[in-house]
């Protein structure tokens, strides 16, 4: 039995990857970032945050194309689609960690009501971010697994939280975009 099959194993696998990536993320803002990058390569990093809006658009995409898909019984479509949101979703989380490890926080320059609603966005979006983890880890192995009434329990709380949480990436990146480093 491999391990993706041993239930407990699993289980174990996505509680500390829950605990774990939070944990990792708010660490990022309390390690200095890397001082032995030149000031070229530093402004080069600055692609990442584009990049990381792609991802996150992207799999928001894939997320439309798998429910779409689930609502014409395409299990095969649903799948691929689903399977390419998380490993999108995989690589938003790499390329951040990169980012936030080489480069100084970008502070929120906007004033008065623009400020309150880009904090309340980000805010809600950092919150679910880190509730989404284990929703996403266990409905996607449900869906593997073709444990279809599990996987659709789940799914209908973790697609809606899923698809804000991209979107939301996308809208902080917006906002926060004017305010690099030029």
């Amino acid at each position: 039995m491999s391990w993706i099959e041993n239930e407990r194993v699993v289980k174990r696998v996505i509680w500390v990857a829950a605990l774990a990536v939070p944990a990792v993320v708010a660490l990022l803002f309390l390690i200095p970032p890397a001082e032995s990058l030149s000031e070229e390569t530093r402004k080069a990093l600055y692609i990442l945050p584009a990049l990381n809006a792609v991802l996150n658009g992207s799999a928001f995409v894939a997320l439309v194309v798998a429910f779409v898909a689930i609502k014409n019984k395409r299990i095969d479509i649903h799948r691929a689609a689903t399977t390419t949101a998380l490993g999108l979703s995989v690589l938003f989380l790499l390329s951040y960690v990169a980012f936030h490890l080489t480069t100084e926080s970008t502070k929120f320059g906007g004033e008065g009501m623009i400020r309150t609603v880009y904090f309340v966005i980000l805010l809600s979006h950092i919150l679910l971010s880190a509730v989404i983890i284990p929703l996403v880890l266990f409905t996607w192995l449900r869906g593997f697994r073709m444990q279809v009434e599990r996987h659709r329990k789940i799914a209908r709380i973790t697609w809606p939280l899923w698809m804000y949480v991209t979107l939301t990436g996308v809208i902080v990146y917006l906002m926060i975009s004017p305010y690099y480093p030029a």
